[in-house]
């Protein structure tokens, strides 16, 4: 298990985070980053990046399948995937994001920390929902498991054309719970393994859960019917 919430009080915030124990902000207030900006916001926070970054807005996604974002000047490469037709209501959302090794070869040893997890990002996206529910929405959430709300570990693509595949972005798992899952491509990609750590290469990709529909299921207004989790059998997804 990657993230837990722990207080669905007025902090909102989570007890730990896919063997990250650093707390998602200090000193900043959360906010729920805009879609026009959000994978450069994702960059920033992935890599403890210092370098401005220009996001890439693509609305084509094979267009965005076959690209590969800069590093000098540094861009980050963004594709929604929208819940209705009229593409009012976003459902995931798509970065291709560049690794702390890699901004810091470009830029010099200050310019990022170290990689972290696409699940931080969700986690991020977590918090910040929460800071916008009201007491009483958050103790209607139609998820009442021991533990409500789940963030797993990273499920790790092996290759770009893995990474693009559909996957199971958020569930109920029998017990109740709600459970959001990123899914991630990190290193230099080809068919080369991805492991457990930060990449050493220069890529890191993600498949995040839109802060819109994260909003949404919180509130009951997305059904997501009871199943069971993957690993016992059938699981239930949107």
């Amino acid at each position: 298990m990657a993230c837990i919430a722990g207080s669905l009080g007025a902090a909102a915030l989570l007890s730990g985070c896919a063997g990250d124990p650093r707390p998602v902000v200090v000193g900043q207030k959360l906010a729920v980053p805009t879609i026009t900006d959000y994978c450069s916001q994702a960059q920033k926070e992935i890599a403890s990046s210092r370098v401005p970054s220009r996001n890439v807005l693509v609305n084509d996604f094979q267009s965005f399948a076959g690209m590969t974002p800069s590093v000098q000047p540094l861009e980050t490469l963004q594709f929604v995937q929208y819940a209705d037709p009229q593409r009012t209501r976003p459902r995931m959302i798509s970065c291709k994001l560049h690794s702390a090794e890699k901004i810091r070869s470009a830029y010099g040893a200050t310019a990022a920390g170290e990689s972290t997890t696409c699940a931080r990002l969700n986690r991020r996206t977590l918090d910040a929902v929460m800071t916008t529910l009201t007491d009483r929405q958050k103790k209607k959430m139609p998820f009442k498991g021991t533990i409500p709300i789940l963030l797993d570990p990273d499920e790790q693509a092996t290759s770009e054309a893995q990474w693009l595949e559909s996957f199971t972005m958020v569930q109920t798992d029998a017990g109740g719970t709600l459970r959001v899952r990123a899914k991630s491509l990190r290193g230099d990609g080809g068919n080369q393994r991805v492991s457990n750590r930060p990449a050493s290469g220069g890529r890191q990709y993600c498949h995040l859960i839109a802060p819109d529909y994260l909003k949404r299921i919180l509130l009951g207004e997305v059904k997501l019917p009871a199943g069971e989790f993957p690993d016992a059998g059938r699981t239930v997804s949107r």
